[in-house]
């Protein structure tokens, strides 16, 4: 544990955080860290105790990120990891934290539809961790370019190949597209519901994609967290709903990134 690096604190200001500081746990915010910790899988835990230099909590709740890690080479000529994590999330439901991150992804247009996640009773602190931890075993092993289908789906490791590229999925915010219309919601979600990712954030990047995968396989098989997004109108009513850990081309990439981390 220690503050955050000034480069990670120079990004979450180029993010949108204004006085952004490092952030002192609390007794109880401890209890959730050391919690935290402890859910990560035995692979992950490996990875960290070699890799990881660092862990910090900033307060920035004004940034567009939440997390962010950084990497550097160790004095070793190993690759070194800063993983830093926004301090509100500490207590935070996870899904409060991702209906938040899928709200912004729309505009206000009038027309009264709003995004709602459910994840369960899970906490958003140890999906963090666990997404930012897979990202370090990622790096680390080089396991993205060989596993669950990441060739089919990405050019490179910003770029979808079709039909992906050719879709909504290509514009949403995490594709860095401007916030979509609201009334978009029901259609973006019906295009998830068709495709092989876990999440539209997934879609950011296959690093993003591979490290989605990992968390989701890991949270659904052991905790039997639900992920399920509903589009709503102004009266509450869902009028689209998508469970992707349900979906066939879904099931099957969480099974092939379980199938390749087992091998370590």
């Amino acid at each position: 544990m220690g503050p955050p690096h000034p480069d990670t604190i120079a990004a979450y200001t180029q993010a949108g955080a204004s006085r952004t500081q490092g952030h002192e746990l609390t007794e109880h915010e401890w209890a959730l860290v050391e919690q935290a910790i402890q859910s990560v899988p035995p692979l992950h835990q490996r990875i960290l105790e070699s890799h990881l230099a660092r862990l910090s909590f900033i307060e920035a709740p004004s940034s567009s990120g939440t997390a962010l890690t950084r990497m550097y080479d160790g004095p070793d000529g190993q690759p070194r990891f800063d993983i830093t994590l926004r301090a509100d999330v500490l207590d935070q439901s996870l899904s409060t934290f991702l209906t938040r991150k899928e709200q912004s992804l729309f505009s206000d247009d009038g027309s009264g539809l709003s995004v709602q996640v459910s994840a369960g009773d899970a906490r958003a602190l140890p999906y963090l961790l666990l997404h930012e931890a897979s990202h370090v075993v990622d790096r680390t092993l080089g396991l993205m370019q060989s596993g669950a289908g990441i060739a089919d789906i990405w050019k490179d490791y910003r770029t979808l190949t079709e039909p992906y590229a050719g879709s909504l999925l290509a514009q949403s915010v995490y594709r860095r597209a401007p916030q979509l219309p609201a009334a978009k919601g029901p259609a973006l979600y019906q295009a998830l519901s068709r495709s092989p990712f876990v999440s539209l954030h997934a879609t950011a990047s296959a690093g993003e994609d591979f490290a989605e995968l990992v968390t989701w396989e890991t949270l659904s098989r052991r905790d039997k967290t639900p992920l399920a997004f509903e589009v709503r109108d102004r009266d509450g009513q869902v009028i689209a709903r998508v469970e992707p850990l349900k979906q066939p081309g879904v099931q099957a990439r969480l099974q092939a990134v379980a199938a390749q981390l087992a091998g370590y």
